[in-house]
């Protein structure tokens, strides 16, 4: 007990006041219905009894049809009319995708509903007759997977630029001739291979295959002979942030979005995380920057430790913090990016419901203010609660 006190007063920006801690406790509740979820809305049971056999729909394959078929004198089963001898329902007996049609559509909250109130939708039904608190509990998981997943992606992908970038600069990566003209016939081989009529899979494991490849042919090759042509990383990790940065971010995104071929989660994430690593990148380069004039780092090339090493164990790890402070308002950006995405029916599979879906149903029914208050607040707190935690770790930092 004393140590999980110890790792929650640890959080970034806990210690600075109620502020912070209500944010923490928002995110935190947040992330807890994102994973449990199904556990929470859900229209299967934990547990039924039916016939004197016991089952448990939500942990199994028990399905409708199933009981229908093996108890005939209850068929056609439904989880919501038909009488168990017994039942365990979900706090929430309704799940995100699951169509009311005795309720209808556009149901109100406080508007009257037949049935007793344990199958009431207490924040009112959306276009299609769905329940909107377990469409809000199902926005949760969506919202914070693509926000964090995309932060990550670009996480990866600028600390790594950022950190090469800085450290070498214009002129501290040298090829030798062999080894640049691998690495522009890999580079043309890989362009036209995505360009070829075959699927997605294989385009990607012959891409990874060929990457490796160069690597090591890279690593073979390497030699101190004179005549190495220089590459420009700054300049050229530098121009592709001017690049991306100069173009409206939610325009960039619809085109990205509109011209990929595959819909769906990953998608999404990829495409925010193309338009939020140029922020990983200038944050690491700037710390980097700062790091490699020390002592100790200066020390260490003396003592000619490889460069790899430096960054690895003495620079990267150190310049971390301010990175993750960008990283915690990046996933912010992320989820506002994903909320409008969706709002504009786009990104997403069309039946995938989630806030911004929510909040796009009101435009056809302008009576419908459940479906802008809930998804709105819902989207505005965990905004202001990711916001509070960065800017509460940002003025630690600078303590």
């Amino acid at each position: 007990m004393k140590s999980l006190i110890a790792l929650i007063r640890s959080l970034p920006g806990w210690s600075s006041g109620i502020g912070a801690r209500f944010a923490w406790v928002f995110i935190f509740t947040i992330a807890f219905v994102a994973v449990f979820g199904p556990l929470i809305a859900n229209e299967k049971p934990y547990y039924c009894k039916l016939d004197g056999h016991r089952y448990f729909p939500l942990f199994t394959s028990v399905s409708e049809s199933g009981l229908s078929a093996g108890h005939p004198t209850h068929s056609p089963v439904n989880w919501h009319t038909t009488k168990f001898e017994s039942v365990w329902r979900t706090p929430v007996p309704f799940g995100h995708q699951t169509i009311d049609l005795k309720a209808g559509s556009y149901i109100s909250p406080f508007a009257s509903q037949s049935g007793s109130n344990r199958f009431r939708h207490w924040l009112g039904t959306d276009a299609l007759g769905r329940d909107v608190l377990a469409g809000m509990i199902r926005g949760c998981r969506v919202s914070l997977l693509i926000g964090l997943g995309s932060m990550l992606i670009a996480l990866l992908i600028g600390v790594p630029l950022g950190s090469a970038a800085a450290w070498w600069g214009n002129k501290g990566w040298r090829f030798t001739i062999l080894q640049f003209m691998i690495l522009l016939i890999t580079s043309a081989v890989i362009f036209f291979i995505w360009f070829a009529p075959i699927t997605i899979p294989t385009k990607s494991l012959i891409s990874i295959f060929l990457v490796t490849s160069v690597v090591y042919l890279l690593h073979r090759t390497r030699s101190d002979a004179r005549g190495r042509i220089g590459v420009p990383i700054d300049h050229i990790v530098m121009g592709w942030v001017s690049i991306i940065d100069g173009f409206p971010a939610l325009f960039l995104i619809l085109i990205l979005v509109a011209i990929v071929p595959l819909k769906g989660w990953v998608v999404v994430m990829l495409t925010i995380a193309l338009l939020r690593w140029p922020s990983m990148a200038r944050y690491m380069r700037a710390e980097v920057f700062k790091m490699k004039e020390s002592n100790y780092i200066k020390a260490a090339q003396i003592l000619n430790v490889p460069s790899w090493q430096i960054l690895r164990r003495h620079i990267v790890p150190y310049a971390f913090r301010p990175v993750m402070i960008s990283f915690v308002f990046g996933v912010s950006s992320a989820i506002l990016a994903e909320s409008s995405l969706s709002f504009l029916g786009i990104g997403l599979p069309t039946e995938e419901i989630n806030w911004g879906r929510l909040l796009a149903q009101s435009r056809n029914h302008f009576d419908a203010w459940w479906l802008v208050l809930f998804p709105g607040l819902a989207i505005f707190f965990t905004l202001l609660s990711l916001y509070t935690i960065g800017n509460a770790w940002q003025k630690g930092s600078e303590k």
